[in-house]
């Protein structure tokens, strides 16, 4: 009899609730993660996950507990591990079909199900503040002033970080990612050092520290939301709070308040008209979709973007409100064909934040009003000297 802890976008030994009962409970504990399949994800993403688990399997290997990587149906590979008397251990995760391949494991295995993907849980919250918009969510959580306190790991853990070289960084990205809790944890502890305190400032702008860069590590679980929280509010209580430390805090509601409402609509945010009533019917230019993809729809501003993002797999929040506004409102493309493309491309991609923002700029999310992005007022405002524009249209960029 063993415990079995079933990884999947929670690829850490901290603030592991699942990891943590099992260690306590049984005397042998085995880890299995089941990977999808990589043709489909941009080889950033693929090289970030390979990390990650290299991270994941030293850490657990510090605890005695051996990782297995298999590959194929979920189902199919648990019903083929677990032992008739195992116990699997595991984590809620966002999802239409991550909830129905929860509730099918439930119903075949003597399984244990936890949550730490989320600061919040639903019952805490009140399901009818996730029917109305951001504010709403916002002054109930800011009301309670409670979030899921984080866990330390079962055991001692030394956190090393990679020093091999990366042949994956590309001489024009904003941030070297690297994957796996390690370069995580290390990575929250600079920020938090000091360009957290100008984050408000910055937080529109191409560069390393202009933002966190966290959501990479927040998308495949490597860092908990629970342990980031925790982290900003003991540099707010060390060296004091100001607007733009209240700003990164604000960033975590949103992405919980996307994750909570995925959870409460169901499988309707993949829908064309998302969570709004009735049918919208959308065209689909391929050509047009194709240059998008490309970085060639002759708007410099949106071509730029879509060239890092190909390139590096990563851009940043501006970019990213930029360019699906121009595929959705100029363009007028699919709102659900950038979705599906930022899912293959992002190395931060999380399926309850890509899937909101995208229904909320295309105007069917939780959303008051439909946003629009003007893209050369967009350029003037936030590279005026074209100097982002020149970085990725390039000659060595526009050649591969």
């Amino acid at each position: 009899m063993a415990g079995i802890v079933w990884y999947r976008k929670d690829l850490r030994v901290d603030d592991h609730e699942a990891l943590s009962r099992a260690c306590s409970e049984q005397q042998t504990v085995r880890a299995l993660f089941i990977q999808r399949e990589i043709e489909t994800r941009g080889h950033q993403h693929v090289t970030f996950e390979r990390e990650t688990l290299q991270s994941l399997r030293d850490h657990l290997g510090q605890l005695g507990i051996e990782l297995t990587i298999l590959q194929g149906g979920a189902m199919e590979q648990l019903s083929r591990f677990i032992e008739p008397e195992d116990v699997l251990y595991f984590h809620r995760m966002t999802g239409f079909y991550e909830e129905r391949l929860e509730q099918e494991v439930l119903r075949q295995f003597t399984a244990c199900m936890y949550e730490t993907q989320t600061l919040h849980l639903r019952e805490d919250i009140g399901s009818d503040e996730l029917k109305r918009v951001f504010t709403a969510f916002r002054k109930r959580v800011e009301e309670s002033g409670r979030f899921a306190e984080p866990i330390d790991a079962p055991g001692e853990v030394r956190y090393v970080e990679p020093q091999e070289a990366r042949a994956m960084d590309h001489p024009h990205t904003s941030f070297p990612f690297a994957g796996g809790e390690a370069a995580g944890r290390a990575r929250l502890t600079e920020y938090l050092e000091r360009p957290v305190f100008t984050y408000k400032e910055t937080r529109n702008g191409f560069d390393r520290d202009d933002s966190s860069k966290l959501s990479a590590w927040l998308a495949n679980g490597s860092l908990s939301p629970r342990r980031v929280m925790a982290e900003l509010q003991r540099t707010e209580r060390l060296h004091g709070a100001n607007e733009s430390t209240y700003w990164l805090y604000f960033e975590l509601l949103w992405r919980d308040f996307f994750h909570l409402t995925m959870r409460e609509t169901g499988h309707r945010l993949f829908r064309s008209n998302g969570l709004r009533d009735g049918h919208l019917t959308w065209k689909t230019d391929q050509s047009a979709v194709d240059a998008w993809m490309a970085g060639r729809t002759g708007q410099p501003f949106v071509d730029a973007f879509m060239r890092e993002i190909r390139e590096t797999g990563w851009m940043s929040n501006r970019g990213r409100q930029i360019t699906a506004s121009y595929l959705i409102h100029d363009l007028k493309q699919d709102w659900r064909i950038g979705a599906r493309y930022f899912e293959q491309q992002l190395i931060d991609y999380d399926v309850a934040s890509n899937y909101g923002n995208w229904a909320y700029i295309a105007g069917v999310g939780n959303a008051t009003r439909t946003p629009r992005f003007n893209p050369e007022f967009q350029q003037q405002k936030y590279d005026p000297t074209g100097a982002f524009i020149r970085r990725w249209m390039s000659s060595e960029t526009t050649e591969k």
